[in-house]
């Protein structure tokens, strides 16, 4: 039987999503794809190697193809974010924050893949947002927001509250918005 790469990727992801780190096992995904053991084995070492194939799966889904740049910077934000919302509220939880729980300085790999994952879209919404304010403010921004929507899938994964997240999203572009107006008075009075 034929298994693609892409296969054992995804079905990895949702067995780190909904069994966490630790929890998920090479057995688990040998039997979720239909392979020996030993095939998994042939395409991946161990689990660890996992991580970054899962992430980099998630942030090519997540940023993949969009067009950046082309729209104003606010309507980029509050496409991108959303999509994180969505996504987050769908799963019902965060396949990186799940990781990033599960690895340890024991697994460097995965450790340094969860650190690119969440860098990765900090850097995303930083580069939309600086095209209205600073860079620094921008990261600022960026990272309140990616905080929010984590902690607030927190509440749809435990209480199935969306609405913590729609608040989330909410809250972040309201903080954006106020961060470019204060950017563009300052810039006006200088």
């Amino acid at each position: 039987m034929k298994v693609m790469r892409e296969t054992i990727v995804s079905t990895a992801r949702e067995l780190f999503r909904s069994k966490g780190y630790a929890g998920a096992s090479m057995n688990d995904l040998a039997d979720a794809v239909g392979l020996k053991k030993s095939s998994l084995y042939v395409r991946f070492p161990n689990k660890e190697a996992l991580v970054p194939a899962v992430l980099d799966l998630t942030l090519q889904e997540t940023f993949g193809d969009r067009d950046r740049g082309s729209r104003q910077w606010d309507a980029e934000f509050v496409e991108v974010i959303e999509l994180i919302a969505t996504t987050l509220t769908d799963r019902g939880r965060c396949v990186g924050l799940h990781l990033a729980y599960g690895t340890s300085d024991e697994t460097p790999i995965a450790k340094d893949a969860v650190r690119a994952f969440f860098q990765a879209h900090r850097d995303y919404l930083a580069s939309i947002l600086s095209r209205a304010m600073p860079a620094d403010v921008a990261r600022n921004i960026a990272t309140d927001t990616l905080a929010r929507l984590e902690g607030a899938t927190a509440f749809v994964a435990i209480f199935g509250e969306k609405d913590a997240m729609k608040r989330a999203v909410r809250f972040s572009i309201e903080d954006a918005k106020s961060a470019a107006a204060a950017t563009s008075l300052s810039r006006g009075s200088s």
